[in-house]
């Protein structure tokens, strides 16, 4: 499960540990899940002005990276709502989609509202360093 924050830092470096885990999703070496409101929240916050000009990407680009992933997601249908959960309701809905596809893990940028909300539901948080690191230790 990608948190918004990872796509974001994803797209405005592509050298560091967010771009790596979209890579790695992309090349389906992770599983992400996705239902049509947080495919709808990707394209929203990546594609507006401020973020594309923070990014270095066109419009087109953006698009395509998006499209790549939702082609490869696994779709989550939201069954059952736990709310609220933690602090941002945006939070809420990335929780959701985790809870109801059975999620290992949520990976983001901002393990302080995730950590705490995922804990009951047995879902590990990592930031994508972490992330990254525990999947060379398993190789």
């Amino acid at each position: 499960m990608i948190d918004t924050s990872v796509l974001i830092t994803a797209l405005r470096s592509s050298t560091g540990a967010a771009a790596e885990v979209i890579r790695f999703a992309l090349q389906r070496e992770l599983v992400i899940l996705m239902d049509y409101k947080l495919a709808c929240e990707y394209r929203e916050v990546t594609l507006r002005a401020d973020q594309l000009h923070r990014s270095g990407k066109s419009r087109s680009e953006v698009a395509t990276i998006l499209d790549a992933l939702e082609a490869i997601a696994e779709p989550v249908f939201v069954a059952f709502r736990h709310r609220p959960l933690s602090p941002d309701a945006d939070d809420d809905m990335v929780l959701d989609v985790a809870i109801n596809g059975n999620a290992d893990v949520v990976v983001t940028n901002n393990t302080r509202h995730f950590r705490e909300a995922a804990e009951p539901f047995h879902i590990k948080v990592l930031i994508p360093a972490e992330l990254l690191r525990k999947k060379r230790e398993r190789k």
